[in-house]
């Protein structure tokens, strides 16, 4: 039974994740919390101190109060039966440990993530999803926008067709 899930949010704004996060605490009775995992020194933000731009450790901080209120303003419209909670967290040792870490804390019962998007050429590099659920025993569920829903769809389907004609046109007459 989940009682507890915890969502992890980043600083782009992709209500998606939030929402079926929303949508499956309210299905099953869960309390929601929401994390934002914070790097307090991002390598852009040193190279602006390196150039005497002090003001970037103050946009760290700021792009943290701006993604912790946008949570909050969403519970408040979208999940106002919901016993919700929005919190950063700062980064130890990677998005995916540090969530992984915060959800065995909390004693979170499902983790949501989004899907992401991987360079292909990082082949080495672990999606976020895959961290989590190798750094914990939670179900992680990958929330997923209709758009991108429907382009795979889209994929899969043209992948079929082409593989039916190449058979097609592979048998003898």
């Amino acid at each position: 039974m989940i009682k507890h899930i915890l969502v992890a949010v980043g600083a782009h704004r992709n209500d998606q994740v939030l929402k079926t996060a929303i949508d499956k605490a309210r299905h099953t009775g869960a309390r929601l919390t929401a994390v934002y995992v914070v790097d307090t020194m991002p390598w852009w933000a040193l190279a602006g101190v390196e150039y005497g731009c002090l003001d970037t450790l103050q946009m760290v901080e700021e792009l943290e109060r701006t993604v912790e209120r946008r949570c909050n303003e969403t519970f408040e419209l979208d999940a106002w039966d919901i016993h919700t909670r929005a919190m950063t967290v700062p980064l130890h040792g990677g998005v995916g440990r540090t969530i992984a870490r915060l959800a065995d804390e909390l004693d979170a019962d499902m983790v949501v993530v989004g899907a992401g998007r991987g360079p292909k050429w990082r082949f080495w590099e672990e999606r976020m999803s895959d961290v989590i659920a190798r750094c914990t025993r939670r179900p992680v569920l990958i929330a997923t926008s209709a758009q991108a829903r429907q382009d795979r769809d889209t994929k899969a389907s043209d992948d079929a067709r082409r593989h039916a004609q190449g058979r097609a046109s592979a048998q003898p007459l």
